[in-house]
């Protein structure tokens, strides 16, 4: 077997064949991204003083709104994917489409850390000013798309719940973690990712590319049920229903154990900070894209 073949097989065959993810792209995408994250970004921004907090956080959002909402356009087949990293269409796609938006990110960063000194204005009402011009109209047009509002709705429902709830500990628990409003971001972001995800695939019956997504959403509910209702029907049905939202439970769970972690044992505040950004940005970035996606009726 040739390079070429071996390559395509193991990084190319899942964009082209619209299949699931493998084992080697999640090490390798994996081990690039932290690498260019840690080793690279982090160590230019923190040397021009950007403090990675929760008004940072906010400010970057409408940038991994448009990462989403292209990731979408390709979804919709409008424009083409590629799995050759020299071709355009690679960058519509993951992991591409992290690289071009990290990119573009990047760029009005800079641009905008620079007309705030000659104007002397906050960055970062600049840097979100120019996110939203730019993701505003590939979202709107989406939106003028839509064919699942109730889905879409069902959703934003449920993240407003559980970010309820969050307030309502912190306020009543004074619990340390969610003083914090970048934690509580991160928190949402992954409730976002997960609600996105258990809505589409159960009411709407979306399919799923992660592995192990796909088990804790469709795999151990179906075991779970079929063991304890051997002929299905309609209480082996709400019993699986009822299981997968574990999915969603644990992936806020395992946001708060790690964002606890982090404030234990990270010392330095910006890197504290920027790792819960990095958090952040991976639940909000494949949360909304799921939830246009959903939206749109395209579900892989």
């Amino acid at each position: 077997m040739d390079i070429s073949q071996l390559l395509y097989d193991f990084f190319g065959k899942r964009i082209a064949e619209y299949g699931s993810y493998g084992i080697a792209e999640y090490i390798v995408y994996g081990a690039i991204m932290l690498a260019l994250a840690f080793f690279v970004i982090f160590p230019a921004l923190d040397k021009r003083n950007v403090k990675f907090n929760a008004k940072f956080m906010l400010a970057l959002l409408p940038y991994i709104l448009l990462g989403s909402a292209v990731h979408v356009l390709e979804d919709m087949r409008l424009l083409q994917r590629s799995w050759n990293p020299l071709e355009l269409g690679y960058y519509f796609v993951t992991p591409g489409i992290y690289l071009l938006v990290a990119a573009v990110t990047l760029f009005f960063l800079f641009v905008s850390l620079l007309v705030s000194k000659k104007a002397k204005k906050d960055f970062h009402i600049i840097f979100a000013g120019i996110g939203t011009v730019l993701a505003a109209p590939v979202v709107v047009f989406e939106l003028m798309n839509f064919k699942a509002w109730l889905g879409f709705f069902y959703v934003v429902a449920m993240l407003l719940a559980i970010v309820a709830i969050l307030l309502l500990l912190r306020k009543k628990f004074k619990f340390a973690l969610l003083q914090d409003r970048l934690n509580i971001l991160a928190i949402a972001s992954q409730a976002l990712d997960g609600s996105a995800t258990y809505i589409a695939v159960n009411l709407f019956k979306c399919g799923e590319q992660h592995p192990l997504s796909e088990f804790f959403l469709k795999t151990m509910p179906k075991i779970i049920a079929t063991t304890i209702f051997p002929e299905g029907g309609p209480l082996a049905d709400v019993l699986i229903k009822i299981l997968s939202f574990s999915f969603v439970v644990i992936k806020v769970l395992l946001a708060i154990v790690i964002l606890h972690y982090i404030d234990k044992e990270i010392k330095r505040e910006n890197l504290r900070g920027f790792i819960k950004i990095v958090i952040a940005i991976l639940g909000f970035a494949t949360g909304l894209r799921d939830l246009l996606t959903l939206g749109v009726g395209t579900c892989l």
